[in-house]
C-alpha cells in the first residue's frame, strides 16, 4: 500500500510540473504576442478597426485594382488594407520574411502611381512591419549598442549582431549596422548589410539612401549620380542627407559651378547643418582663397552638437567625421599667421 501510495505522489507529481511547464510556456508566448503586438502600435489598430462605409465609394485606380488580389475563400478581391492586416499576422507570428514579401508583391503594381494612397499606406505598412522588434532582449542589446556607436563601434557591432541573432531580417539592427560600417569606411560589410536590408524592405527611403551612401564609399560616382537623379520622388524624406552625396558626385564630375548652387540651396534650408559648412570649406579648396570662416563654423557646429541635434542627424554617416581634417587646416593657419606677424615684428 506504501509503495503504491509513492508511485501516485510521483505520477501527480510529474503531471504536476509538466502542466506547470506548459502554463509558464503559454505566459512566455502571450507575453511575446503582447510585446510585438503593441510595438506595432497604431498601425496595427488601424488595421483591426473596420472601415467605415463611405456614402460615395471613390473610384478605384488601374494600379490599385492591381496591386488587389483574390483571396481563397469566396473569390473576394483582397484590397491593400486587407495585404497590411495580412502582414501584420504574419508579424505576430514572427514572421518578418513572408511579411515583407506580402507587401513587397501589393507594391510592385503601383510603381508608377506613387502618390496614391494605398502606395503610401504599403510603404508605411512595409516600414513599420520589418522594423518591429518581436523581444524586449533584441530591444535591449540594440538599446546597448545605440549608446556604443559613437565611442565603442567594436562593442555596438557586437551587440548588434546579438540581437540579429535573436531577430533575422530586422531593418532596423541591419541599418545600423550599415552606418557604423560606413563611418568605418569598411564598404564591403556595408554593402553585404545594406543587401540583407533591401532584400526585406527595397522601398524604404532610409535604405535607398545607405545604398546611395554605400555607392559614394566605394567611389562609384557613375552608378551614384544616376540613382540619385532616378530616385528623387522617393528619396523626398531623407532629401537634406542627399545633398553632401550630390556634391561629392558634382565635383567628381568637375562640374564645380553645379557644386556650388546645390550647396547654396542647402545653406539655406538648413544653415545649421555642420556638413553644409564642411562642404563649403572644401569646395572653397578648389580656389587660391580657403573658406576660413567656412572651417571655423564647421568646428564650432561639431563642437556644440547636443544630443537631441545629434540625433536630428543621425542618418548622416559623415557628421562631423572631417573634424580633425578641419583641426589641422585651422592649426597650420593660425601658425602661418604667427609665423607673418613675427616676421613684420622684426
Amino acid at each position: 500500500m506504501e509503495k503504491s501510495n509513492k508511485n501516485s505522489h510521483l505520477r501527480n507529481s510529474r503531471r504536476s510540473n509538466l502542466l506547470s511547464l506548459r502554463t509558464r510556456k503559454a505566459v512566455a508566448s502571450a507575453a511575446a504576442f503582447v510585446f510585438v503586438a503593441s510595438s506595432l502600435g497604431a498601425s496595427l489598430a488601424r488595421a483591426q478597426k473596420p472601415t467605415p462605409k463611405p456614402a460615395n465609394k471613390p473610384s478605384t485606380t488601374s494600379s490599385e485594382k492591381a496591386a488587389a488580389s483574390t483571396s481563397g475563400s469566396g473569390g473576394r478581391l483582397e484590397n491593400h488594407q486587407d495585404l497590411i492586416a495580412k502582414a501584420q499576422n504574419l508579424t505576430l507570428q514572427r514572421d518578418r520574411l513572408q511579411a515583407s514579401q506580402v507587401l513587397i508583391r501589393a507594391l510592385q503594381p503601383l510603381q508608377k502611381d506613387k502618390s496614391s494612397a494605398a502606395y503610401k499606406e504599403l510603404v508605411t505598412a512595409l516600414d513599420e512591419l520589418t522594423t518591429v522588434f518581436y523581444t524586449e532582449k533584441a530591444q535591449s542589446h540594440f538599446a546597448t549598442a545605440e549608446s556604443l556607436m559613437e565611442t565603442r563601434p567594436r562593442e555596438a557591432l557586437d551587440q548588434l549582431q546579438e540581437a540579429l541573432q535573436k531577430e533575422e531580417r530586422n531593418v532596423t539592427v541591419l541599418k545600423t549596422i550599415a552606418r557604423i560600417h560606413l563611418r568605418a569606411v569598411d564598404c564591403s560589410r556595408a554593402d553585404t548589410a545594406v543587401k540583407q536590408a533591401e532584400e526585406v524592405n527595397p522601398y524604404s527611403a532610409e535604405i535607398k539612401l545607405l545604398r546611395l551612401q554605400t555607392l559614394a564609399c566605394q567611389k562609384n560616382f557613375e552608378l551614384l549620380g544616376t540613382k540619385l537623379e532616378a530616385q528623387t520622388q522617393d528619396l523626398e524624406s531623407v532629401e537634406k542627407f542627399t545633398k553632401s552625396l550630390q556634391i561629392q558626385e558634382q565635383m567628381h564630375e568637375k562640374d564645380l559651378k553645379k557644386a556650388r548652387a546645390t550647396l547654396t540651396s542647402w545653406e539655406s534650408q538648413q544653415p545649421d547643418y555642420p556638413e553644409v559648412q564642411f562642404w563649403k570649406w572644401e569646395l572653397s579648396r578648389q580656389t587660391p582663397t580657403p573658406d576660413r570662416t567656412a572651417a571655423l563654423k564647421y568646428v564650432q557646429l561639431c563642437q556644440n552638437l547636443t544630443p537631441r541635434k545629434r540625433k536630428s542627424f543621425s542618418l548622416d554617416v559623415e557628421l562631423c567625421k572631417g573634424k580633425e581634417q578641419v583641426d589641422a587646416y585651422l592649426r597650420e593657419v593660425q601658425l602661418q599667421s604667427s609665423e607673418a606677424s613675427g616676421e613684420d615684428a622684426r
